[in-house]
């Protein structure tokens, strides 16, 4: 590209096509999910970067802004006196929301992609990759108490769910009659599943029975932040373990003390976080039952939303990371429910472009501003690339 454009070294357009190139690489891979997975991976830390870049171009611009009303400002006050030499000027809009889009990003970004995986997770879980479906469902605690009959379980739920989405607006039929014993409802609906259910527990709403059929919800409550709270200490404490020896090895040998507390601080707050995230998937159901008293598809979309902001318990940079963790889930699973509908077709070899196209814009930024890549990303980039 130099060659037959001597004159635009560090041209985006260079470092762009450069990179696209470079992606084509992926073609050794044959393992097509791989690749997929790759491609998102590398997708969301384009859009992560690419975001950076934007607002620290979006800061210059209001900077160089701001500078030029302080000029016109000092020309102004020097005619009339020589005292306020400190000019201010206040923060505008655009500053305002600038602020408002940095600080609320994780949050934002995990509650849209909780929002998407929650609803896949308990609705349409052939939409999302099993894996992922796997340990979300750990965390709830269900395959732990129902083994095989967690599928079973969960396809009446499913089924159930979409019957009374159908009942027109004002016909409140959710609930489960007074004097009916919850094992006896649902024995209309499935008697295999019937069984799981204890003989003298009454749940209010059918698909309360249906979430968690050993317990009423007050129980259940309890029962989740318990067994969630202990499941997530189970996973982080030795994670973040790990992740102190690897990266702060040189620090535990003179602030050990220092150290020791911050990852007992960052292994409570993490479990803190999942048990509130799963507790609140679903607390926050049961309320929208007894306010709207009716259930409809778009409750579980609103219910991963809000369960979302749980992140907000994280460390703000923890947040962002999170919520890229969840995006690529999401993504893929929105790809497959918009199939489901018929509204997108699959595009052969879809995942080879759109790895070389994250990967052009990958370049774009390291080649033109790095400094808005993560460091431990810009660490690996320049073991990769060498320096710019």
């Amino acid at each position: 590209m130099r060659h037959y454009r001597p004159y635009h070294e560090g041209d985006r357009l260079n470092s762009f096509i450069a990179g696209s190139v470079a992606g084509l690489a992926m073609w050794i891979d044959k393992n097509k999910i791989r690749r997929k997975a790759l491609a998102l991976y590398l997708l969301t830390r384009s859009i992560q970067f690419g975001s950076g870049y934007s607002m620290k171009k979006w800061a210059e611009y209001r900077e160089a802004k701001r500078l030029i009303q302080r000029h016109v400002l000092h020309a102004t006050t020097l005619q009339s006196s020589e005292k306020d030499l400190a000019l201010d000027t206040k923060a505008g809009w655009d500053d305002i929301l600038a602020k408002i889009m940095s600080s609320s990003a994780g949050a934002v970004l995990m509650s849209s992609s909780a929002a998407v995986n929650l609803y896949a997770c308990m609705v349409e879980p052939d939409a999302m990759p099993q894996s992922y479906w796997r340990f979300i469902m750990h965390h709830t605690g269900l395959p732990q108490k129902f083994g095989p009959m967690l599928k079973p379980l969960l396809d009446v739920f499913a089924s159930q769910l979409f019957v009374l989405n159908a009942l027109p607006p004002g016909v409140e039929n959710i609930t489960i009659p007074a004097g009916v014993t919850s094992r006896e409802f649902i024995s209309a609906l499935s008697p295999s599943v019937a069984t799981v259910f204890p003989n003298h527990v009454h749940h209010e709403y059918q698909l309360c029975a249906l979430m968690h059929p050993l317990t009423p919800c007050t129980g259940h409550f309890k029962d989740v932040l318990a067994g969630e709270f202990d499941r997530a200490l189970r996973m982080y404490a030795p994670l973040n373990f790990l992740l102190t020896l690897v990266f702060q090895r040189k620090k535990l040998a003179t602030q050990p003390k220092e150290v020791v507390q911050r990852y007992i601080k960052s292994t409570i707050r993490s479990s803190l976080f999942m048990t509130m995230y799963t507790w609140g998937a679903f607390y926050t159901l049961c309320v929208m039952r007894r306010i709207f008293k009716r259930e409809r598809t778009y409750m579980y979309f609103l219910n991963g939303v809000i369960a979302g902001f749980a992140v907000l318990i994280e460390a703000p940079g923890r947040q962002v990371e999170l919520g890229l963790y969840c995006l690529p889930r999401a993504l893929d699973t929105a790809w497959h429910l918009m199939l489901k509908r018929g509204l997108v077709r699959n595009v052969p070899n879809a995942e080879m472009a759109l790895f070389c196209a994250s990967m052009g814009l990958m370049m774009t930024i390291y080649q033109n501003d790095p400094s808005v890549i993560n460091n431990n990303y810009l660490s690996v980039l320049t073991r990769v690339f060498g320096r710019n």
